[in-house]
């Protein structure tokens, strides 16, 4: 099965952004979260990514209270 939940080779960019969104959501299957953090030790833009995805989500849980 091609794509993100296969272990084996990396995980490009775009692939890794989907996931951090996904993963906001649901909870991603093994492989598809070590191949995302094996990504994001090594690609500086998807962990700023990361972040700002996740100070996103924290602003909107804080608007809706």
């Amino acid at each position: 099965m091609p794509g993100p939940y296969r272990l084996g080779m990396m995980l490009n960019c775009k692939e890794v952004s989907r996931l951090v969104s996904r993963r906001q959501d649901e909870l991603l299957p093994f492989g598809a979260r070590f191949r995302m953090r094996l990504h994001l030790l090594l690609c500086d833009a998807c962990r700023a990514f990361e972040r700002q995805t996740a100070l996103l989500r924290e602003a909107m849980h804080r608007y809706r209270e």
